[in-house]
């Protein structure tokens, strides 16, 4: 049986498949509504309309907007027609709309609003907003002027001028408008009717016809036809009053419906005229209160609408109270009532065969990476209700219109809904309508439906392949790629092989294993004609500028090291970003990166992870690979599985690069959306990139140390990490003699703190020196250098040991250097200066841990001291530091002599802070014995300082003999009697012009032996002399001290006598006696209570000066009582005076002291009396003094 002998009505009737809503052909509005569908869903909507339009009919509303929403395919503008003839009801063909519903709808409360609202008189105007408006209208009163045109046009009148309108409205109005007409016609020789838009040609007739057919003259009616277009005086509130006006000029309950096609798509993103039809329906309601209704259609809802235009427009919802939303869901429904409806004993047969083919079906129709309801039949009746058309195309072909009106450039053509789908399941099903059962339409016989209405760029791009020679071989080919344009904006269905194998199927029957072959076949030709491009497993339809931007990224060249470079970063940045490999928990090594034989970054590690592509291994056998690692340090791996990561990622870089060369400003639009999806593209081709490295990373055969290597792992990384782990050990072969770890820089601190003392406690082996073979490892190499007189610092063993074959880690070496220091095994010098772990821990972490100072620590081989002198250190320190033991290891045992010297220093030191400003004795004996001591220190090793200390056994016993003495000094009352001997001294310095003058034979005497005694570097046995000296000093001097007091108080005595005289005459003020009184009753106590000699001198001056100044105070106070009774008879006018006395010293008067001739004392003399007599002539008294 052929295909169209199944159908139960003829598939090739004419149907009308595309709604247009200005058709109103009474033949085809009775088809409409004879073969229209009323699905599950739509049964819902007519009673929610219903329910509210019909109350509308016995009571005033406001709420007389009607949303209905539906994306294509939804059937929403087929609905909005039917409601137009429904509401309308007028009769077609002798038959109400209404009654073409009775049984459709099957429910008799809802056919009985229908019959309600049918029975009031009612005008619908229907219409597409976008067809009837005019392009001039893109005025914020867009909405509001295409009401206005349609019901000028719905009343007769002519609705692209509103002036016109207005003239025509007029005349109607006074019942003048057809004569008008008349007289227009005799005057132009045509009907107004459809050609009142040569009204401004024809303004002598109009004038000529409006003055005869109206009370106007001649005149005003050209005043008026001249000022017409002045006179646009349109506005929401006029038009509303215009509409209730008309609807008040017709029976009591008569409705006025005006009917609204794709307003949503209308007013886009546009505010204003959002804002607009708000106001033109909010204006409607509340002047015709239910009389006027808008009902209007939109793919939003318009809760969507509003939310997505930001601004309030709260109160259109309220007009809009009435929201019906028509899912695609139901468009399947009427195409298998209309369409695929079949006879009984078809649907019978075919349900019947469906066990048998179900199966091949099954396996036929598959998509991979696509959603669950893209999908073939679940079920025989399933099979016998779609067949030949395939379940998922239901869905599919309702997306391909929708995203090719938005992506094709023909969504403003392409009509929408239910019944563009029907025709294209009509045509597809006419086309096939001569093959045999067994047939299935493929997705291609879709594309003649939609040609028609494609831009184009597209159908060039389809004819172009028609017509081209190279792809003439087979239509398979064209038809192929019509599939790839029609999901070329189908995300859920990607355009791989599986897919399209699918896409394309046209008979049960069909081996997919030799159409898919087929299609890669094909594919090739599309993509060597450029008609299409690969993006992965995905092929993808190419435009014609999409072709032309292909070419150019095509011819631009790629440097094969730009596309190492770009893998390189890839495979050791995100598939392998680590730096460094764990080994352990212990080991982590660095390894150098490289990528066919390209290097990465630095290369300073100790082993290599060599990548290598198709790109460098095409032609390498296992053998030659393995030879390569042969006695090297590398890691080979070549990656296997698909290399399509090297065309992609070339790609990536074409199109990178096309990018950098184009200015996006200087493109045309279309170009920048292509260039945009080309980065998608980019970003898409890169995850495509990774994904299919790791794929051949997984897939990689793994080469090292000349062998071929078996690696584990589930992924990448894994295997990665097997075959470096691999590596390692055959590398770095000596790692496992470290067994014992120091993880951290605090264990290693710990480990220098601890008190273990080597091999003098414990035998060197494995159970107390886990590491003891690389301990020897690292010894012997000490030696070696050693033997060759290299320096060897820290940092060398570090080099040397944290490379290939031992790798080992600092901190492990740092602790084993440890172990041998403390084995005495080998000595650390740093900065001069031998670090042990008693005193230099902290020296000793800063050359361990620091890079710096690593460098700094010198370590050299350890001699051995001998026994012999072992034992004469221990002898010498007995002796010298008073000591029973001292430690037994050599680093022990010079450390506590280091100790004990340093306490002697430091005893030295203490005693030498107590010559600070005293002469005592012993101090140079205390400098040479810092001298002595100075010469051991921790910069010498034990040989040395062993050796130093026999050396200087001799000056060291001696000085400790004499330091005796010095100890005892200070520690007995020599330094006392020391102290006594030494402030007579400076007595007798600081008066020693007094006693040269006394010259006291006796005082002389005792100041000579003290001096030799306190000036003795050993005055040791004498210093018991020096009290017996101090008393024979202190003695004599009180004697000489006692005869100086009293000479002086003799003077002072005369002075006080001659001053209490003077100031007993009348005149002196008690003031002058008082202070007379208390001064020299002053100088007489100080001279009997010093014991300064030199104090007891000065007060006998101060008593001569004193009684000078006095002297003058009397002699002021008498003259001023004499001037006062000068007048007075009987006052003596003389004035006692006194003459001054001068005391003068003997030494002051000559220069001469020593007198050796006859002729030395003439002249001593002759000087002593001429300066006498000087001051005898000055009136002065002399009194000599010593």
């Amino acid at each position: 049986m052929i295909i169209k002998d199944m159908f139960l009505k003829d598939i090739n009737r004419d149907i009308r498949g595309v709604v247009k809503v200005q058709q109103r052909d009474e033949e085809i509005v009775y088809q409409e509504l004879d073969e229209y569908v009323v699905t599950k869903e739509l049964k819902k909507h007519f009673s929610h309309f219903y329910e509210n339009y019909a109350r509308s009919v016995d009571q005033p509303t406001d709420k007389m907007g009607v949303w209905i929403s539906g994306f294509f395919g939804s059937g929403k503008s087929h609905f909005l027609k039917i409601l137009s003839y429904l509401l309308n009801n007028q009769l077609v063909n002798g038959k109400r709309p209404v009654d073409f519903f009775e049984e459709k709808i099957n429910d008799p409360m809802v056919y009985g609003l229908m019959e309600k609202s049918a029975s009031v008189e009612t005008d619908t105007i229907l219409f597409n907003i976008d067809a009837k408006s005019n392009t001039s209208y893109t005025s914020r009163d867009a909405i509001l002027r295409v009401f206005k045109k349609v019901f000028d046009e719905h009343r007769g009148y002519y609705g692209d001028n509103p002036a016109i309108s207005r003239m025509e409205k007029f005349l109607d109005d006074e019942g003048n408008f057809k004569l008008f007409k008349k007289k227009y016609e005799e005057l132009a020789q045509e009907p107004w009717e459809g050609n009142q838009s040569n009204f401004y040609f024809r303004g002598e007739e109009i004038i000529q016809a409006l003055a005869h057919a109206s009370n106007m003259s001649e005149d005003s009616a050209r005043n008026w036809f001249s000022k017409i277009d002045q006179a646009d005086d349109l506005t929401i509130e006029s038009f509303a009053a215009e509409v209730k006006g008309f609807i008040d000029s017709k029976d009591h309950n008569f409705h006025l419906v005006f009917l609204v096609d794709e307003i949503g798509q209308y007013i886009g993103d546009n505010r204003n005229l959002m804002l607009n039809l708000q106001t033109v329906v909010e204006t409607l309601g509340t002047t015709s209160l239910g009389k006027v209704w808008v009902l209007v259609t939109s793919q939003e809802s318009i809760d969507d609408v509003i939310k997505v235009k930001g601004d309030d427009f709260s109160r259109i919802q309220g007009r809009f109270d009435t929201r019906l939303s028509l899912s695609s869901t139901s468009a399947d429904e009427v195409i298998k009532k209309r369409i695929l409806d079949k006879k009984p004993t078809v649907t019978e047969r075919l349900k019947a065969v469906y066990p048998e083919q179900g199966p091949i079906l099954n396996n036929l129709i598959s998509f991979r990476g696509t959603p669950g309801n893209y999908r073939g039949y679940n079920d025989g009746i399933e099979f016998a209700q779609d067949y030949p058309f395939v379940p998922y195309q239901f869905k599919l072909l309702q997306n391909i219109f929708e995203q090719v009106r938005k992506h094709g450039s023909s969504g403003k053509h392409l009509s929408e809904g239910e019944r563009s789908l029907l025709s294209a399941y009509q045509e597809a099903a006419q086309q096939y309508g001569d093959e045999e059962e067994g047939a299935l339409i493929p997705l291609y016989a879709f594309y003649n439906t939609m040609s028609e209405f494609l831009n184009p760029t597209i159908t060039r791009v389809i004819n172009g392949a028609i017509n081209n020679p190279n792809l003439s071989d087979d239509e398979f080919h064209v038809n192929l790629l019509k599939v790839l344009f029609m999901i070329k904006y189908i995300e859920e269905i990607p355009g791989n092989i599986d897919n399209l194998a699918t896409l394309i199927l046209t008979n049960v029957n069909d081996d997919k294993t030799t159409l898919k072959q087929n299609l890669t076949e094909s594919l090739n030709k599309l993509r060597q004609e450029r008609l299409i491009q690969k993006n992965g497993e995905h092929y993808i339809f190419l435009t014609d500028e999409e072709q032309d931007i292909n070419r150019e990224i095509q011819s631009i060249s790629v440097d094969e090291m730009d596309i190492i470079n770009a893998l390189s970063e890839y495979l050791f940045e995100d598939i392998y970003p680590e730096k460094k490999f764990k080994f352990s928990n212990h080991y982590q090594f660095n390894f150098n990166e490289e990528l066919d034989t390209v290097k990465r970054g630095r290369q300073t590690a100790g082993i290599n992870l060599s990548v290598l592509t198709a790109l460098s291994t095409s032609d390498l056998a296992d053998e030659e690979l393995q030879m390569q690692t042969m006695n090297s340090r590398d890691l080979i791996v070549r990656l296997g599985g698909d290399a399509s990561y090297i065309e992609e990622m070339e790609e990536v870089l074409k199109i990178e690069q096309y990018r950098r060369r184009r200015n996006m400003n200087d493109l045309s639009e279309t170009k920048q959306n292509i260039l945009n999806n080309k980065q998608a593209e980019v970003r898409e081709r890169r995850r495509r990139v990774r994904d299919l490295l790791e794929a051949s990373v997984k897939e990689a055969d793994f080469y090292s140390n000349g062998q071929k290597l078996i690696t584990n792992g589930s992924t990448a990384r894994e295997r990665i990490n097997h075959g470096l782990s691999y590596l390692v050990e055959n590398t770095y072969n000596k790692l496992s003699l470290v067994k014992d770890h120091i993880d951290s820089e605090r264990d290693l601190k710990q480990k220098i703190t601890s008190n273990d003392t080597g091999s003098l406690a414990l035998e060197m082996d494995d159970s107390t020196y886990p590491n003891i073979s690389a301990m020897n490892e690292i010894e012997q190499y000490i030696e070696l250098q050693t033997q060759m007189s290299k320096q060897i610092t820290v940092k060398l063993i570090y080099d040397h040991f944290g490379t290939v074959p031992f790798g080992w880690k600092a901190l492990d070496i740092a602790g084993m250097l440890v172990d041998l220091l403390k084995d005495e095994k080998i000595r650390l010098r740093y900065n001069t200066i031998y670090l042990n772990m008693q005193e230099s821990q902290k020296e000793l972490m800063d050359v361990f841990t620091n890079n710096t100072e690593s460098a700094k620590g010198i370590i050299l081989k350890r001699e051995k001291v001998d026994a012999a002198l072992i034992s004469k250190v221990r002898r010498i320190a007995r002796s010298l530091f008073d000591i029973v033991s001292l430690p037994q290891d050599e680093d022990g045992m010079m450390l506590g002599i280091q100790e004990l010297i340093n306490n002697k220093k430091n005893e030295i030191k203490t005693y030498k802070q107590d010559y600070t400003n005293k002469n005592y004795p012993g101090l140079s004996l205390l400098e040479k014995g810092i001298e002595l001591f100075d010469h051991f220190t921790n910069q010498l090793d034990n040989v040395t300082y062993f050796n130093k200390l026999v050396e200087m056994e001799d000056d060291l016993i001696q000085w400790d003999d004499d330091f005796e003495l010095v100890k005892g000094f200070f520690e007995s009352n020599q330094k006392n009697l020391f102290d006594n001997g030494l402030e007579i001294l400076n007595r007798y310095e600081r008066d020693q012009l007094f006693f040269e003058n006394e010259m006291n034979e006796t005082i002389e005497n005792s100041v000579q032996e003290l001096k030799g005694i306190i000036r003795n570097p050993i005055p040791y046995s004498e210093i018991k002399d020096i009290p017996g000296l101090v008393d024979i000093f202190k003695q004599t001097f009180d004697e000489i001290l006692k005869d100086r007091q009293n000479k002086a108080k003799e003077k002072l005595q005369t002075d006080f006598e001659t001053l209490k005289n003077l100031s007993s005459q009348e005149g002196v003020s008690d003031q002058t006696r008082t202070k007379i009184d208390q001064a020299w009753t002053s100088y007489l106590k100080q001279v009997d209570e010093t014991t300064d000699i030199h104090r007891v001198d000065a007060l006998t001056v101060y008593s001569s000066d004193a009684r000078d100044n006095i002297e003058l105070t009397i002699r002021r106070e008498m003259e001023k009582l004499s001037q006062e009774n000068s007048g007075n008879e009987g006052y003596p006018t003389t004035i006692f005076e006194s003459k001054p006395v001068r005391q003068v010293r003997v030494a002051s008067l000559v220069k001469s002291t020593k007198l050796e001739t006859e002729q030395d004392i003439e002249d001593y003399l002759n000087e002593l009396s001429r300066e006498l007599k000087r001051h005898i002539n000055m009136n002065h008294i002399i009194e000599l003094v010593d």
